[in-house]
């Protein structure tokens, strides 16, 4: 389902980037006034939100520490969707005064087959695989700054899971099957910040990004996501940005350098 290519296109300015930019909006949320610093709403307050992220990948994976093994990975959203059999994910926060909850799952898995025929036909290979990925994460957070420009920080984990499910079948001309089937997952804590700012009675805007791994599961781990809301009702807020999302795990034999990124489209419903 991949398409292999000599050598991965890399993400490092990107990653950079990532991680100053967590940095700087935390310097840039202290040096805000103490004014705005209000009391958040002492009753319970939860929003969920399911989404489509029309994300493509990019990066490397690598198995047995073989560098002949390595598969460079190039995939549009376009060519994943085409490949897709299921996909699921949402975000769901809770809140109480300054303290709140978040929880966010990624769920799909896509399916691809091929086969080559040799000279004549005498030797045919082909092969069936399936890629199923999953990404959920769980955090706490505290509202540092209230006001038009409301200032979150976060800490949390997120776990992510990564399984191939590959049957090859080849004839020359006897028929001989194999199954191959790899599962790698890991757990990566991470630290963030959000920033909101208010433009109007409905439109706003949002920011956020996140910094972890720390070499626990993920050398370093990265996420990073801009957007803009507008809330039909008080309850109803549609949603709309781009999110960046990448890993650099390399353990067990098994290296996976890949970086997650594209648009997103959501509504929240809050109550």
């Amino acid at each position: 389902m991949f398409a292999s290519h000599s050598s991965a296109r890399r993400l490092p300015s990107c990653r950079k980037a990532g991680a100053g930019l967590v940095a700087s909006i935390v310097l840039a949320a202290l040096q805000m006034p103490g004014h705005a610093q209000d009391v958040g709403s002492d009753r319970w307050q939860f929003e969920l939100t399911p989404y489509l992220w029309a994300a493509g990948m990019d990066g490397t994976v690598r198995v047995n520490n073989r560098p002949e093994a390595g598969l460079a990975v190039e995939q549009s959203f376009s060519d994943i969707f085409k490949i897709l059999e299921f996909a699921l994910m949402g975000e769901f926060e809770a809140r109480k005064g300054r303290w709140g909850l978040t929880a966010d799952g990624v769920y799909f898995k896509v399916n691809d087959e091929g086969a080559v025929s040799g000279p004549l036909g005498f030797v045919t290979l082909g092969a069936n695989a399936n890629l199923t990925q999953q990404m959920y994460s769980l955090a706490g957070s505290y509202r540092l700054v209230e006001g038009g420009t409301p200032v979150d920080l976060f800490g949390g984990l997120r776990y992510t899971s990564v399984k191939w499910d590959i049957d090859i079948a080849a004839s020359v001309p006897v028929v001989a099957d194999r199954r191959l089937v790899r599962n790698n997952d890991w757990i990566d804590p991470f630290i963030g910040v959000r920033v909101q700012h208010a433009l109007d009675d409905r439109w706003s805007l949002v920011g956020y990004a996140d910094v972890g791994g720390f070499g626990v599961g993920s050398d370093l781990a990265l996420q990073a996501m801009a957007g803009v809301r507008y809330a039909f009702r008080p309850d109803i807020v549609g949603k709309f940005g781009y999110r960046y999302i990448s890993a650099d795990y390399d353990r067990h034999d098994f290296q996976y350098d890949m970086a997650n990124a594209g648009f997103y489209l959501a509504v929240g419903f809050r109550w």
